[in-house]
């Protein structure tokens, strides 16, 4: 089944994000409230409505519950945005995406419900598309061009089988820093080559990002502090 993705807001941010997606296997449905922006850009999505999305009937209407993420940014009227985010959480949207304009108004964002807050520049809405994609969302650090160092949420593909027959370093050449779960007390921990692995296990790997992507397929998301709280604790 195809993602579903709604854009609410088309500013320069999120025509950066669409640019990112629309290109992958998923529906995208655009909402703004101008008829201009709508009419240029209704033959990039599968819908697109012209909508005022203060109205919270509206937002009802037009955006499934079962979405599988919802990116909003009405430009710069941040009480548009605070808004329209608590309508998502009301209506149970489970990934909401926001930009913020200042770290108060990521705050505000984030006590009503945003899961995702977004300071954006191109960068940011490079990293973004990669997390829309994501079946699980955990966290991501790139060390080089190459080198990435990812938590990964145990795939079923290796679930009850032990690290040295996992084809984890043999095939893909990725690397199991650390194992976090049930087993080590939900700390990360160094394990063995005979460790077998559990439905509740997450990943810390290092190794190439195609690789990392083609074994948790597309399960990382590009967020810094779970691993730098892990590096703290090892390096010196």
């Amino acid at each position: 089944m195809k993602k579903q993705f709604a854009i609410i807001g088309l500013s320069s941010f999120t025509k950066r994000i669409l640019e990112q997606i629309e290109t992958e296997e998923c529906e995208i449905i655009l909402i703004d409230k101008d008829p201009e922006t709508i009419d240029a850009y209704k033959d990039r999505v599968q819908r697109s409505y012209i909508a005022d999305v203060l109205n919270e009937a509206t937002i009802g209407q037009l955006i499934p519950p079962d979405i599988d993420a919802v990116i909003v940014d009405p430009g710069d009227r941040i009480e548009v945005s605070i808004l329209v985010t608590n309508y998502l959480k009301k209506l149970g949207v489970k990934k909401i995406f926001v930009r913020a304009e200042t770290e108060e108004h990521g705050e505000i964002l984030s006590l009503i419900g945003a899961e995702h807050i977004v300071y954006p520049n191109k960068e940011a809405a490079q990293r973004l598309a990669p997390i829309l994609m994501a079946s699980h969302l955990i966290s991501y650090m790139p060390l080089s061009n190459e080198m990435v160092l990812a938590e990964v949420k145990a795939p079923q593909s290796i679930l009850g089988k032990k690290l040295i027959g996992s084809g984890i370093r043999d095939v893909l050449n990725l690397n199991v820093v650390a194992i976090r779960g049930e087993k080590t007390g939900q700390e990360y921990s160094f394990i063995s080559p005979d460790y077998i692995f559990s439905e509740n296990d997450t990943l810390l790997l290092a190794g190439n990002e195609k690789n990392l992507m083609a074994f948790s397929d597309k399960t990382i998301v590009k967020k810094k502090s779970a691993i730098s709280r892990f590096l703290k604790g090892v390096l010196p």
